[in-house]
């Protein structure tokens, strides 16, 4: 059972820790591609792309590009418990591995976090690297000029983290399960009466037209 906000926020309260993400998890740069990402059908690996996230950040794991790696590609290796994190670009965000993957290496504007405790949950920091403290933190460091905006490593690994116990940490997943959930109703539900409503006003349309060549031809 999902304890509330009120409860949440008296967790929240007590026994927090503010640490760095560098102190708690592995910091890697994704795989470095020289040039562009090429699809190869008889590739020896797979490789998690922007392209691959829908727009509600979701990782799409069935169209990945297969590649064959030009040197070692074990420490960009992606699989369940690690995060991701959106290094490059103006919308930087995490996200947490939850299945397991074989075979499956991340670009480079990619970071590839792994936590060195059990005591913090992936889903605990993806989530709080998404929030509002956490953005501003990101915005303040990157780097800016004439391409895209670029996070450092080294600024990003200083980041504090405000970490609770891990039931805490596993109610705020929980609310943002279900959080994504209803999202993700929401949309469905507003996808359905657009179409809905387009095909009345089809119909509609259709009507109108048989009663405006009846008059005609009369």
């Amino acid at each position: 059972m999902i304890k509330g906000p009120s409860v949440l926020w008296a967790a929240l309260n007590n026994n927090i820790m503010k640490i760095k993400i560098k102190d708690i998890a592995d910091i890697q740069i994704g795989y470095q591609f020289r040039g562009k990402i090429e699809a190869d059908p008889k590739g020896t690996h797979k490789v998690i792309q922007i392209r691959d996230f829908d727009e509600h950040q979701n990782l799409q794991v069935t169209n990945l590009y297969k590649v064959t790696p030009k040197y070692e590609v074990e420490r960009y290796l992606v699989n369940k418990g690690d995060i991701l994190f959106l290094a490059r670009g103006h919308r930087n965000y995490a996200i947490s591995i939850k299945n397991y993957l074989e075979n499956t290496i991340a670009a480079s504007y990619f970071f590839i976090l792994r936590l060195k405790s059990e005591n913090v949950l992936p889903g605990y920091l993806a989530w709080f690297i998404k929030q509002a403290t956490a953005k501003a933190y990101l915005y303040n460091i990157a780097r800016r000029g004439t391409h895209m905006p670029m996070v450092p490593k080294s600024a990003f690994g200083d980041m504090p983290i405000d970490i609770p116990d891990r039931k805490t940490q596993k109610t705020i997943i929980n609310l943002d399960n279900l959080l994504e959930k209803e999202r993700s109703l929401l949309h469905q539900l507003q996808e359905k009466r657009t179409l809905f409503i387009n095909v009345i006003c089809l119909k509609a349309t259709k009507k109108k037209d048989k009663k405006t060549q009846e008059e005609y031809n009369v």
